[in-house]
């Protein structure tokens, strides 16, 4: 395949084309007001309103109490790990299907930390949350939407379990897939959560930018250090073309957006099950984000499926979101009890407001076609 070939893309989940009004926003940073923003003559150049507005942006997108609750990092990888960093003594909690920014931080973390199962479905078990929690817990990490089947977890009420058994515990929240899909309100329904990640480029933004919140009053031992940028958080030059795309892509999206995309995946799982009778949809009794569809055929191994796709301009996701390539199954549909064979076989649709019905017919004809031949 050229690259200049026309490409039916269908893996959001792991990265999403930068919309017109985000490229848009960041020319006049990169072409004309490329002055450092943390400069004494900012106010006079400009170059400081591109973090305000994205601060301001955020603040609207998440119902968080103010532009100040957030610092921008690198993305959610650079946010997990300053959280994780931050845990000096007690036991971190997480789940058994967190992200590897979060998971292998945690893991290696010099305190002791306890792994909390998920059932088939891919929710987290929570009698086992509820047991493991107690006043030694300092942190509590858990995955609000799954990247790889798309299942969301119940945020508040793990929020308020954490309140009432460890109450000193901080309780952060990966966000990464979950925000620009779905609405999510720190205020109402996530008014337990301490600290939240997420990535500008899961939601149309541009690549290399993301953030953390944190609730007013807390405060974390800076990750990077050697300047004062973002309040004394977080050293480097601030990436102000990065940061008025996030701002950009936070303001312009529509939460419409995410009952026109129920309906094109449901359509396509419908069409997928009436195509292939042993077709497994993972997690379909599961809430999920409404873009995303994992699903394993028979005889199949994912990642050569995958590959004979993108040759003919159509590209999805296997295993993680993150890790497009890696030769091994899913660790999520593992987790959840998944046979290792149908897992290997899994792969992941993840639309887009971009997509329409007829790139997933297109796609439905070529895995028919080549599953014959598997």
């Amino acid at each position: 395949m050229n690259h200049d070939e026309v490409v039916i893309y269908l893996d959001n989940n792991a990265t999403t084309q930068p919309s017109p009004r985000v490229i848009e926003a960041m020319l006049p940073y990169l072409r004309d007001c490329y002055f450092n923003p943390s400069a004494a003559t900012a106010a006079y150049t400009g170059a400081d309103k591109a973090r305000q507005c994205a601060a301001d942006a955020m603040a609207r997108l998440l119902s968080a109490e103010d532009p100040d609750c957030f610092t921008f990092t690198s993305g959610a990888t650079e946010a997990n790990n300053w959280v994780m960093a931050s845990v000096q003594h007690g036991v971190i909690v997480i789940s058994a299907i967190e992200h590897p920014s979060v998971a292998e931080p945690a893991l290696s973390a010099r305190v002791a930390h306890k792994v909390i199962p998920v059932d088939r479905n891919g929710i987290l078990d929570l009698d086992a949350l509820r047991a493991s929690l107690d006043k030694d817990i300092s942190l509590v990490s858990i995955i609000a939407a799954n990247n790889e089947t798309g299942v969301f977890q119940p945020v508040s009420t793990i929020g308020r379990l954490v309140r009432t058994l460890a109450p000193s515990a901080l309780f952060h929240v990966d966000a990464t897939q979950m925000v620009g899909k779905l609405q999510v309100d720190l205020q109402v329904e996530w008014e337990d959560v301490d600290a939240l990640s997420f990535s500008a480029h899961k939601f149309h933004g541009p690549k290399g930018v993301g953030g953390l919140y944190l609730r007013p009053g807390i405060e974390l031992t800076p990750l990077l250090r050697g300047g004062a940028q973002e309040n004394g958080r977080r050293a480097g030059t601030t990436n102000t073309p990065a940061l008025a795309g996030l701002a950009a892509a936070a303001a312009g999206w529509d939460p419409a957006s995410a009952g026109a995309l129920r309906v094109l995946r449901d359509r396509f799982e419908a069409a997928l099950l009436e195509r292939f009778q042993d077709v497994i949809i993972h997690s379909v009794n599961a809430p999920r984000l409404p873009n995303t569809s994992c699903f394993s055929l028979p005889n199949v191994v994912g990642e050569e499926l995958a590959t004979k796709l993108a040759a003919q301009g159509i590209i999805l996701g296997t295993g993680s979101a993150c890790s497009s390539g890696a030769a091994h199954p899913p660790k999520t549909l593992l987790a959840m009890g998944v046979d290792y064979d149908v897992a290997r076989a899994a792969l992941r649709v993840s639309c887009s407001p971009n997509n329409s019905s007829s790139e997933l017919s297109l796609l439905l004809g070529s895995l028919y076609a080549e599953s014959r031949t598997a």
